[in-house]
């Protein structure tokens, strides 16, 4: 897919997929990745829903992977979505030339397009950040997606870089994890739709809220639609198709509030260390949480996650499960 096909193609609901290892933790297990996400191409087919498929993000947990399972990660779900929908094949590491070895092993597999995060040991100057994703851009053929995520990298890519970047030919979208809405309003300000697709990359709430800004975020990254794309994608609707905020505020009340709600509960049941201010994140259990959430649903498999990352506790299961029961997904 050429970049700027897939800068029109970059809307609705990117689920970040989580990365399925056997009991063990020893391995990935290819087999339920591929179930999974065939689940999500017969979603997005039915309908024709605009759905784009998000893999070794973040939440796929690739930085607790070998260059090698991240490879296999990436071929597997290229190779089982077969063109059905457009794929992101997360491509992150610390240092620039790593990362261009990764994205260029993602062109060759078939993915539609790369996304790496700000390099996340060393923390670069202004300058240092451009020519990192210049130097990406530069070696592949295919799109590439800048990730802001300053919960992982202590680095955030402000509006005027935003805009530099979003220059660079094949450099054709953001996902953008800053909490701070004054930045999206900025951007949707400085940079250009025929340049660059803007994505909310921290979920369904904060999509609705950055709409504000005259509609210009057109997707959103979420891990709830790995086992309930449903209601992920009935807040997109809600926005996008029907410019609705008060059906899309009440959706969130009811389906999105709950899991939100449980998250934090845990959270907080465990001792932080982080030293990063409120609402930059630093301290995850929502992935143990989605990993659970996918055990309970028939034909879905989660397993566990790799250490550093908790499991929930036998006590927590229930109560996730009743949760899921309360929105309707059990």
């Amino acid at each position: 897919m050429k970049p700027h096909e897939f800068r029109e193609k970059c809307r609705g609901i990117l689920p970040v997929q989580f990365c399925p290892y056997t009991k063990d933790r020893r391995s990935v297990d290819l087999e339920a990745l591929e179930t999974n996400t065939r689940f999500l191409v017969d979603f997005a087919k039915t309908g024709d829903k605009d759905l784009v498929m998000l893999t070794n993000g973040s939440t796929t947990e690739f930085y607790a992977n070998s260059i090698e399972e991240q490879k296999s990660v990436i071929r597997t779900v290229v190779d089982t979505v077969s063109g059905a929908i457009p794929v992101i094949a997360g491509v992150s590491q610390a240092g620039t030339a790593q990362t261009i070895r990764m994205a260029k092993y993602a062109e060759e597999a078939g993915a539609d397009c790369v996304i790496a995060v700000t390099p996340y040991y060393h923390t670069p100057f202004k300058e240092g950040l451009y020519q990192h994703y210049k130097g990406i851009a530069e070696a592949v053929d295919i799109g590439v997606i800048v990730y802001n995520n300053p919960a992982v990298s202590a680095a955030n890519i402000d509006p005027e870089l935003t805009a530099r970047l979003s220059k660079i030919d094949n450099i054709v979208a953001l996902k953008d994890n800053t909490p701070l809405p004054t930045e999206w309003f900025s951007k949707t300000r400085l940079v250009r739709p025929e340049d660059m697709a803007l994505c909310i990359g921290t979920g369904e709430v904060n999509y609705v809220a950055a709409a504000a800004f005259g509609f210009r975020y057109k997707s959103f990254v979420t891990n709830l639609a790995n086992y309930a794309p449903q209601l992920s994608y009935a807040v997109y609707e809600a926005v996008e198709k029907e410019r609705d905020f008060a059906k899309a505020n009440g959706l969130l009340l009811t389906t999105i509030a709950p899991i939100r709600t449980l998250i934090s509960k845990f959270t907080e049941r465990r001792t932080k260390i982080s030293i990063l201010p409120s609402g930059y994140g630093g301290t995850f259990i929502y992935q143990a949480v989605g990993k659970a959430a996918m055990d309970l649903i028939e034909g879905l498999y989660g397993g566990p996650c790799r250490l550093p990352m908790e499991e929930l506790t036998d006590a927590e299961k229930p109560e996730l499960e009743a949760v899921l029961r309360e929105i309707g997904i059990l």
